[in-house]
């Protein structure tokens, strides 16, 4: 009994110690299990926080693309202006004042914050802000802008910077403007990309873009703005106070601590909290508190810059916290974190299909695009078919009069052939023969002349001879120039060659012919004067008449589509259109003006044909 008692205060620390053990051993497991399970869920959680931050980036990259691709084609279109192209080769008060409504008119319309002209030494000659002398940029010289200097340089320029005139910031797209191989100025669009900023502050989004220097010039927050990344070089500040990019902005650094990069790419960094003081000390001033993100990159190299998210890294930390409290709660709640890694998969499969959905929809839109493109072009060909057959339409009249007098002469000459043959006079009948062959050849040059203008086909630009073209188109219009008594005074020399489409080019001039026939109908004197010179740019062809001139209230719209001063049935409007897209799509330029006697005079400058013809 002795024994038996004294035994059970020894099995008594027994059971203890193993209890003490098991308790120790299961401490050390849930403190290992915790400490792989919060692992594992900030490593999951930074996973997905990459994933859908690298989304986010590329709609963010789209964003700016969109909103710059919107205005990529008007600096090339106030370039090709003929009002910009005048102002520019010869300043005059008038004409600034056209160039300045032009562009006020044309920077509505677009929706851009300004644009305008530069003469080739800087100075803005022309701007859509004209009518506001604070803002206005008219008679600011901007040769020190690197946009300027990358359009006389490569032809075209891009730049971000705040304006030194009206000092808000905004994206320059510049194209030079030259007549022929000559520069005379550079053409500007300037972009407001506030709204962006506008939108990703509304988002609650942490975004900011950098040029190649570091500098944040388009920020979610506004006090990273105009501020650089690192500490700035003296060379590069001299640079950007040359250039006065960012005007008088201080570029002060923005504080940014680098940590170390993750497997996605990504890398920890931290920034000080604007208005939240760190902890302060008796001996020293308090240091500003920061905070961790995650920050994801993409490169925009079009434009030289660099999107940069930053994704807040609290919410992964307590995530991660959570799931080593799971993990320590058992079995049980082990099984409810592998539902919640099951949900999570699910999660990222969902991502991924919806990646794949938004790539097969963009590749969807791309063909579709391509297909509008081609029926764009067919649509196209069909106009300038449809000016051809149009013309030859109003023609028809005169042309079959044409054709029915040879085919009257004809019928005499074979009547009285049949009776000269019957009375054996075979040499009249020869000379009879020989009449019919004749005609008959004059209706087959004639027809075979408009089955080939009426040929429907794509423009082959070659070598064509000027005088060949105008003879053609006057051999259509011929019935109705003789009918109304037009004299026709042509001095085109032989070597005229230029390059276009022989076909296309004819029905340039049947169109402006006709033009100066209707203009001309109530006139006493009716004369086409018809002449062709070669200057630096090529080959010079002038259309005049005698007829009522060109109103100065249609000039700017003179070659607009569907535009016309006739009766109604007497025209569509298109002839003009087509033919300024004809002249234009043959490297040349089509303008209208009026003669210093009375008449207008429509003015064809084409490239000369260094060869022969083909």
């Amino acid at each position: 009994m002795a024994d038996t008692a004294s035994s059970r205060p020894l099995r008594r620390r027994r059971v203890a110690f193993i209890a003490a053990s098991l308790a120790a051993l299961l401490a050390a497991v849930t403190a290992l299990a915790c400490w792989g399970a919060y692992r594992w869920a900030e490593a999951e959680a930074r996973t997905a926080l990459t994933l859908n931050g690298d989304q986010r980036l590329g709609l963010y990259a789209s964003s700016i693309r969109n909103a710059v691709g919107r205005y990529d084609y008007l600096p090339f279109l106030v370039a090709r202006d003929h009002e910009m192209l005048d102002l520019l080769e010869a300043p005059s008060d008038a004409r600034r004042d056209a160039a300045n409504r032009r562009l006020e008119t044309a920077n509505a319309a677009a929706g851009s914050a300004a644009l305008y002209v530069v003469d080739r030494k800087g100075l803005a000659l022309a701007a859509s802000n004209w009518a506001d002398p604070a803002q206005s940029f008219v008679g600011q010289t901007y040769d020190f802008r690197p946009y300027f200097r990358q359009a006389v340089e490569g032809g075209s320029g891009r730049y971000f910077g705040i304006g030194v005139t009206t000092g808000l910031p905004g994206y320059f797209l510049s194209h030079a403007v030259r007549l022929g191989e000559r520069l005379i100025g550079v053409a500007v669009v300037k972009i407001d990309l506030e709204s962006l900023q506008r939108d990703w502050a509304a988002g609650g989004e942490r975004v900011l873009v950098t040029d190649e220097n570091g500098i944040v010039f388009l920020s979610s927050h506004a006090d990273w703005k105009y501020r650089a990344l690192r500490p700035l070089p003296d060379a590069v500040k001299a640079r950007l106070a040359q250039t006065r990019q960012y005007d008088r902005s201080e570029l002060v650094p923005l504080g940014l601590h680098d940590g170390p990069v993750m497997e996605t790419g990504a890398r920890l960094v931290n920034l000080p909290v604007v208005g939240l003081p760190g902890p302060a000390h008796a001996s020293a001033a308090p240091a500003p508190a920061r905070r961790a993100y995650l920050m994801q990159e993409l490169a925009l190299p079009e434009f030289g810059w660099t999107i940069r998210l930053l994704s807040d890294l609290e919410p992964v930390r307590a995530e991660a916290a959570g799931a080593a409290v799971l993990t320590g709660m058992g079995i049980l709640l082990l099984a409810a974190a592998a539902g919640l890694g099951w949900q999570r998969r699910q999660t990222l499969r969902l991502q991924r299909e919806a990646r794949t959905m938004l790539e097969r929809r963009v590749e969807e839109r791309t063909a579709e695009l391509l297909t509008a493109n081609r029926v764009l072009r067919e649509a196209q060909e069909e106009l300038v078919q449809a000016g051809k057959l149009a013309a030859l339409g109003q023609m028809s009249a005169a042309l079959a009069h044409e054709i029915n007098q040879p085919l009257a002469a004809i019928r005499t000459f074979v009547a009285s052939t049949r009776l000269l043959a019957e009375r054996g006079e075979t040499a009249t009948v020869r000379d009879n023969l020989a009449m019919i062959g004749d005609l008959a050849e004059r209706m087959a040059q004639l027809s075979g002349h408009l089955k080939e203008f009426a040929r429907k086909g794509p423009a082959r630009v070659q070598a064509v001879p000027v005088a060949r073209a105008m003879d053609r188109a006057l051999a259509l219009l011929a019935p109705r120039l003789r009918e109304e008594e037009v004299r026709v005074e042509q001095a085109i020399p032989p070597d005229a060659l230029v390059r276009g489409d022989a076909v296309r080019l004819e029905q340039v001039f049947v169109n402006l012919l006709r033009n100066a026939a209707d203009a001309m109908d109530l006139c006493d004197d009716r004369r086409l004067t018809l002449t062709a010179a070669r200057n630096g740019e090529g080959w010079e062809i002038r259309i005049g008449d005698t007829g009522t001139g060109i109103a100065e209230a249609h000039r700017l719209r003179l070659f607009d589509p569907f535009f016309t001063t006739k009766e109604v049935g007497q025209g569509l409007g298109l002839g003009l259109s087509l033919s300024y897209g004809i002249v234009r799509d043959f490297g040349g330029t089509l303008r209208a003006e009026n003669n210093p006697d009375g008449g207008a005079c429509f003015v064809v400058q084409l490239p000369d044909a260094k060869g022969g013809p083909e």
